[in-house]
């Protein structure tokens, strides 16, 4: 290879060859190679990002009504007056029971949930929208009471649908995952 170099008139044959060499660029072959396992790789990966955005959708909009009512009930026993939750298929409001009502929070549910649909059901497996708590933070009993809420995303298979529970005898709100048996901590008590 010195050799050839020497003959072109080069005193470094090395030096040559290796700024040759680092010019070249790609061929359309290795290009084409390249782009194709991208696309491979593409392809294999999307309907994993798609679960992915999905499921986190859901899990958004159940963390929001959680925590709307963990603020509902936190807010009753920090106000030492009745307080309650409303949610609607937009947003949840947190407000006052007895005159005059008073909105003290509002949350749109459409942040970072724009496909969920939630779906809040009573202790007689009816339509509900709204619970109540008393100033020791306990939901006043009333049979249309709000028990639960599924948050689900329909439209897109393969999604994890979550469950978010309130009253009945727990004490407290508990996001959970239906699809998990009880008593594991990720289940969804019976």
């Amino acid at each position: 290879m010195a050799a050839r170099c020497r003959l072109l008139g080069h005193p470094s044959g090395r030096h040559l060859l290796m700024t040759v060499r680092l010019h070249r660029g790609f061929t359309l072959i290795e290009l084409l190679v390249a782009v194709t396992i991208a696309v491979v790789l593409l392809v294999m990966a999307m309907p994993g990002y798609v679960a992915w955005v999905s499921d986190s959708e859901i899990r958004n909009a159940a963390q929001s009504i959680a925590n709307g009512l963990r603020t509902a009930q936190s807010t009753a026993v920090s106000s030492n007056a009745n307080v309650q939750f409303v949610l609607t298929p937009t947003d949840w409001t947190v407000a006052t029971v007895d005159a005059p009502l008073v909105i003290l929070k509002t949350a749109r549910l459409k942040e970072g949930s724009r496909n969920s649909t939630i779906v809040g059901i009573n202790a007689a497996s009816t339509a509900a929208t709204t619970v109540a708590f008393d100033p020791l933070g306990r939901v006043i009993n009333n049979a249309a009471n709000l028990v639960q809420v599924d948050v689900t995303l329909p439209s897109i298979a393969g999604t994890r649908p979550l469950r978010v529970l309130v009253g009945n005898g727990r004490t407290g709100v508990k996001m959970c995952d239906p699809a998990w048996a009880w008593p594991d901590p990720k289940g969804c008590p019976p």
